[in-house]
């Protein structure tokens, strides 16, 4: 009989059957061993089915889907089937180093009262040397999750019983469900970051979704919803109104650039 896994790892793949093979192979040689993937298959057209399909390893739980249903559904899809006591994220690009589910178990073990925990990680691509990201330290101001989401999506694990206190990831958003979702979690529970880097982030890369809707409003107009959430659901002080400034002006000037490329 299969021993229960403690964390459930969920991840959502569509196109990207270049890095999908590594992804899945830096959960295999992770130190910790009781897990379950979670790979929703998200109608990709290329071979991202078929190579998922090729992994046999039984902790592997995989899903194929005929369409692609959205990004934001087959995360909430993912976490219907999840048996662990912790959820992580890994995206079907990016990469967990070898001590990540390890630390992060461990930390939420000893800290009863962290609901969701992140750590430090690395940007990469195959042409430029890994970029050290370090939001320990600015994550010390703990409202600087309210106008900057510090938090890669990739580096997460959180209590499942999170799902039931907050609910799942919100539908209205395409590109920032993971942000909007940090935020629900953020009003009631504490969220920390882990000092230790153990990720490693793709970036820059024509099939990620940023790239995908960098041409579009999209982003902009959903960073816009989030931060009208924001000033309905938090107390601020006479500092933090410089905050939200400064935040409304970086928004509508990404905004001016996205109009001029496209005049």
């Amino acid at each position: 009989m299969l021993k229960k896994p403690e964390v459930s790892v969920i991840m959502t793949i569509y196109n990207h059957e270049s890095y999908l093979k590594d992804s899945i192979k830096s959960l295999q040689k992770q130190t910790f061993k009781n897990w379950e993937l979670i790979a929703i298959e998200n109608g990709s057209s290329d071979r991202s089915k078929k190579i998922l399909k090729s992994f046999k390893d039984n902790r592997i739980k995989k899903k194929f889907l005929k369409k692609n249903i959205g990004r934001t559904k087959c995360l909430n899809l993912a976490l219907k089937y999840v048996k662990g006591r912790y959820i992580a994220v890994l995206d079907s690009d990016d990469l967990a180093l070898k001590n990540r589910l390890h630390e992060q178990v461990k930390h939420l073990k000893k800290n009863k009262n962290t609901y969701l925990l992140a750590t430090n990680y690395f940007l990469f691509n195959d042409k430029k040397k890994d970029i050290k990201i370090n939001n320990f330290k600015e994550f010390n101001n703990k409202k600087t999750i309210l106008f900057r989401n510090c938090i890669a999506h990739s580096t997460v694990m959180y209590r499942k019983e999170l799902i039931n206190k907050v609910g799942i990831y919100p539908n209205n958003y395409t590109y920032a469900q993971d942000y909007a979702f940090y935020l629900k979690i953020f009003r009631k529970y504490k969220i920390d970051i882990l000092e230790k880097f153990l990720n490693k982030i793709r970036y820059n890369h024509k099939e990620s979704e940023t790239i995908r809707n960098e041409k579009s409003n999209l982003i902009i107009n959903e960073e816009l919803k989030i931060l009208g959430w924001v000033l309905k659901n938090f107390k601020f002080n006479i500092i933090d109104v410089i905050f939200i400034f400064r935040a409304f002006l970086k928004i509508f000037f990404k905004k001016f650039i996205l109009i001029f490329k496209n005049i």
